[in-house]
């Protein structure tokens, strides 16, 4: 069973009445944090954790992707002022990116196959192609927990809208919109949540 949440930092006026309940590596990392608007997203992703994942250890794989120790699987994601959180039995990832303009052939030669920039090129709104390969690749690599050590460029999804084959395993992606946000979720699971659910603390 794979589910997805999210929450909106701008729920969160006060840190200090939070900050408490998290465990020693959460409250660790939102201090090493300068931004307010980081800390409070940093905040926010140990909220999701503590109420998905609950108080179990959390261990950090190769490349620092975390996996609960009772096998639990999750991922977060975040950007602007949403941060979401993917939970799963089987291997996960998601992604959130606002939308906005950008300069998608410089940075799209360093992430994208050489058929995804045609394609964008060729898009009637190349914004919504360039964010839609864009979170399927990040969703799609975290959920390997590889992350961007993995070749992004070597990696054609032209043609994939629900389902990826990769090494002899399928991969499943869905899509969700949220106020300016696109939010994509990819997991070895093909059973993915119709919607995205808020949380509030």
């Amino acid at each position: 069973m794979t589910e997805i949440y999210y929450t909106d930092t701008n729920d969160i006026s006060d840190i200090e009445l939070y900050y408490n309940t998290l465990p020693e590596y959460r409250r660790d990392k939102v201090n090493r944090l300068v931004n307010e608007a980081d800390k409070k997203a940093s905040l926010c992703a140990g909220l999701l954790i503590d109420r998905f994942i609950g108080k179990t250890e959390i261990k950090f794989g190769k490349y620092g992707k975390p996996c609960a120790v009772n096998g639990k699987q999750f991922n977060i994601s975040h950007s602007g002022n949403y941060v979401i959180i993917a939970v799963s039995d089987t291997e996960v990832g998601c992604d959130v990116e606002m939308l906005k303009n950008v300069d998608y052939e410089r940075l799209g030669r360093i992430v994208f196959h050489e058929n995804e920039l045609v394609a964008i090129k060729n898009a009637e709104d190349k914004q919504e192609c360039f964010y839609r390969f864009w979170t399927m690749k990040e969703a799609f690599i975290k959920c390997l927990g590889e992350g961007f050590h993995f070749k992004t460029s070597s990696l054609d999804l032209c043609g994939t809208k629900h389902a990826l084959e990769y090494e002899g395993e399928t991969y499943f992606f869905k899509e969700y919109m949220l106020k300016g946000t696109k939010i994509m979720l990819c997991s070895a699971d093909k059973n993915l949540p119709a919607r995205i659910e808020k949380i509030n603390f």
